[in-house]
C-alpha cells in the first residue's frame, strides 16, 4: 500500500494505491470528495472585488447667492476625482469648496477613479436669489435625473417662521426645512409659505422632475 499527499490550505489529500481491484470504486469516491473540498477551501480565500463608488453630500445652500458650498465626499476606494459645478467651474479635489455667485440651479457631477474602475454620479442644487423681504428657498436633489429622487428643501430667508411647505405630490411640511421624495416625473406645483415680520408671504415654484 503507498500514500502520497498533496495538500491547499489546511486540507490534505492522500491518494491510496491498493492492489485490489475491490476498492477502486470506493477510492475514487473519496478522491472526488477531497477534491471537492479542496475547490471549496481554497475559494474562500478570495479576496472580495473592490468596488469604485461616487457619492457625495454638501452644506451651504441654505444662503442665497452668493452661495458658499462645501462639497462632502463619500465616496469609497476612489484615487483621483473631477468635479463639474455646472456652473462652468470645475475641480480635482476631494473635497472642494465653491461659490456660486449667482441664483439658479446647477447640475453637481463628479467622476472618480479607483484601482479597479471608474464611477460618476449627478446630483442638483439650487440656489436662491438674496430674499428681499419674501419667503425664498433653496434645495438639493439626490440624482439629476429619474425617479425616485430624494429632495431636502431648505428656507433661505432668515426671517421666516412658521414655515408651511406643499411640494404638489401630497406631501406637506410645517418646519423650516422638509425632506421629500417624488416617485413619478411630471412637473410639481411647490409652494412655501412663511411669516415674515407678521405678514405671510407664500413663493410658488414649478420643478419639473424627469
Amino acid at each position: 500500500m503507498i500514500f502520497s499527499g498533496r495538500s491547499c490550505g489546511e486540507i490534505n489529500i492522500f491518494v491510496i494505491k491498493v492492489n485490489k481491484y475491490d476498492f477502486m470504486k470506493t477510492s475514487s469516491v473519496i478522491f472526488a470528495t477531497c477534491l471537492l473540498l479542496i475547490i471549496q477551501a481554497c475559494g474562500k480565500n478570495d479576496s472580495p472585488a473592490i468596488v469604485v463608488d461616487a457619492n457625495f453630500s454638501i452644506s451651504g445652500y441654505e444662503v442665497p447667492a452668493p452661495s458658499t458650498i462645501t462639497f462632502i465626499n463619500i465616496s469609497q476606494n476612489a484615487t483621483s476625482y473631477l468635479w463639474d459645478f455646472g456652473d462652468g467651474s470645475s475641480s480635482t479635489q476631494a473635497a472642494p469648496v465653491h461659490t456660486f455667485a449667482l441664483d439658479g440651479t446647477y447640475p453637481l457631477r463628479l467622476k472618480v477613479t479607483g484601482p479597479t474602475g471608474v464611477d460618476s454620479i449627478c446630483k442638483l442644487v439650487s440656489i436662491s436669489a438674496p430674499p428681499a423681504g419674501k419667503s425664498s428657498m433653496g434645495y438639493f436633489f439626490d440624482r439629476c435625473s429619474g425617479t425616485p429622487v430624494g429632495g431636502l428643501f431648505k428656507s433661505t430667508n432668515p426671517l421666516s417662521t412658521n414655515v408651511i411647505w406643499d411640494f404638489g405630490n401630497g406631501s406637506v411640511a410645517a418646519s423650516r426645512d422638509a425632506v421629500v421624495q417624488f416617485t413619478l416625473p411630471g412637473d410639481y406645483t411647490v409652494k412655501q409659505s412663511s411669516q415674515i415680520n407678521g405678514v405671510r408671504d407664500t413663493l410658488v415654484r414649478i420643478i419639473q422632475i424627469q
